[in-house]
């Protein structure tokens, strides 16, 4: 096949215009890439510095020529004319850091001598030596950020299988619950009924304990009027002196602890006046009188008589003799006999010991006996039958209760765990009644996180007082991580702790690898 002459010129021209094409996309492309723009302004307001035409300050403060822009000397207010140079206090410098992240610094810090930007550029012209460390810079920063999204994958395994488990957890929660209201309805009716029983039980032994205990009381009155009257006999006769049946107020006298004033003179008118006004009474009136004596009365009259002071004389003072003639000895020089006269001592000791021991402690017949005739007799057999019977009722309902609490506990427990804040997923659950090494006396309080990460921190507080300052409290910024461990531990501020806690709980899921298709880095 040939092709003319034109033929081939016609195919060489459209060969250029499509080399052409190619050409300036591939230009369009590296001055897309490569925007100029004057040192230090950022991408984002490369709009604002067009060299053809004049610069208007940022903040709208004047407007100047472009020639004027970066002249290293400060035109605008707030600096925005001067982005490459230190001629303003105030302006910035744009790092572009190619590889790494893009920053601002202080103009001040332009050409300064120390290296700022990872990229150099803001020793541009102050001759010093900087290396460009910002593809070392980003690919560290790439290897941790793999790292940790390693982590994060990991971690965000381990929180769904935190969530699957709280939430089976959950469940097996909310079944549990439902099965004891089931039974604790029938635990209620089973208290119920033996409540029933328990009072038809006690009614009949109440009765028969009230019958047995006014017997008993009845019987009692009888014994002690009985002891009353005799009491009332022998303080008659212990008065009547003279035994002519009447109780006169001079025998009266004779009994000082009856005197009305307590003064010490018990004069017969006042010994008339606890006679009831009259001279002398016989065993009828005698009653009466008793009535108001019987608690000042003393059988046998003690006459107040003061014991005699015994000086002590200086023999007195004297210290005494040794107890034994050992102590005249060292223990080295004891005489022999004298040793001898010491062990027949310590062995009748011990031969006085031991009877001491066999003989029983004494015993006062009279108290014993008083206090059985005081003490209720045992119930008779259809009483105690009785009894027995109420006594098993209240045991079969003590026990019935309790069992009725103890679910009552548990539904309460359950109820308490079930609405608690464990997270969107109840993903938090799994550090319900577990202890991480922190020893504090503060309580829960919220989750105090921001609004978008409102998880990411606990608050603990109400704790023990400082001393002149504020309750103690405890933040927890929690992590995402693989284990859950207590990282480290600080105060801020006084009082205020702070903890760092990593846990899978709070991963969240990595992205997909396709997002990072649309991830760019300003070059």
């Amino acid at each position: 096949m040939r092709i003319s002459v034109t033929e081939q010129g016609k195919i060489f021209a459209m060969a250029c215009r499509y080399l052409l094409v190619v050409v300036l996309v591939c230009v369009g492309a590296v001055s897309a890439v490569e925007v100029h723009r004057p040192r230090g302004v950022p991408l984002s307001k490369r709009q604002f510095y067009e060299e053809n035409r004049p610069f208007t300050c940022l903040d709208g403060s004047g407007t100047i020529q472009f020639d004027r822009v970066n002249d290293d000397y400060c035109d605008c207010k707030d600096g925005s004319d001067e982005p490459g140079t230190a001629a303003c206090p105030n302006g910035s410098f744009h790092c572009t850091n190619a590889g790494f992240h893009p920053a601002f610094i202080p103009s001040s810090r332009i050409n300064d001598g120390i290296c700022d930007c990872c990229d150099t550029t803001d020793e541009y012209n102050s001759g010093a030596t900087c290396q460009n460390t910002c593809r070392d810079l980003g690919r560290k920063e790439r290897e941790s950020l793999r790292e940790l999204a390693e982590v994060a994958k990991e971690g965000f395994k381990l929180k769904e299988q935190l969530i699957h488990e709280a939430k089976k957890g959950l469940e097996e929660k909310q079944s549990k619950v439902a099965e004891l209201q089931f039974n604790k309805k029938a635990t209620e009716d089973k208290v119920e009924a033996l409540r029933v029983v328990k009072e038809a039980a006690e009614q009949p032994e109440k009765e028969a304990k009230d019958r047995h205990l006014k017997a008993w009381e009845e019987q009692q009155a009888v014994i002690q009027a009985e002891k009353d009257k005799a009491k009332i006999a022998e303080a008659f006769l212990r008065l009547d002196l003279d035994a002519d049946g009447l109780v006169s107020a001079v025998e009266l006298q004779s009994h000082t602890e009856l005197d009305p004033d307590s003064d010490g003179m018990f004069t017969e008118a006042e010994a008339q006046g606890v006679l009831g006004g009259v001279e002398t009474v016989d065993t009828g009136a005698f009653e009466t009188v008793w009535s108001n004596i019987k608690e000042k009365y003393v059988s046998e009259p003690q006459p107040d008589i003061p014991a005699p002071e015994d000086p002590q004389t200086p023999e007195d003072t004297r210290e005494p003799p040794p107890e034994s003639d050992s102590e005249q000895y060292p223990d080295d020089d004891i005489p022999e006999e004298y040793e001898d006269d010491d062990q027949d001592e310590e062995e009748d000791d011990e031969e006085a010991d031991d009877e001491d021991e066999k003989v029983p402690p004494t015993v006062r017949p009279t108290e014993t006996a008083e206090e059985d005739e005081q003490a209720m007799p045992p119930y008779e057999a259809d009483t105690q039958s009785l009894i027995d019977v109420a006594q098993k009722a209240r045991d079969e309902f003590d026990e019935a209760e309790r069992a009725l609490r103890a679910v009552d506990d548990q539904i309460k427990g359950l109820e308490k765990e079930i609405s608690l804040d464990f997270g969107p997923s109840f993903e938090f659950a799994y550090l319900y009644g577990q202890c991480y090494d922190l020893t504090t006396s503060e309580s829960w309080g919220s989750w105090s996180g921001p609004e978008d990460s409102v998880y990411s921190l606990m608050k603990y507080d109400h704790g023990t007082g400082c001393w002149q300052g504020p309750n103690r409290s405890t933040t927890v910024k929690l992590t995402c991580g693989k284990e859950t461990v207590v990282m480290s531990t600080s105060e801020p501020s006084r009082c205020e702790y702070l903890m760092e806690f990593t846990t899978p709980a709070v991963c969240q899921e990595p992205p997909s690898s396709d997002s990072h298709i649309h991830d760019h880095t300003e070059l």
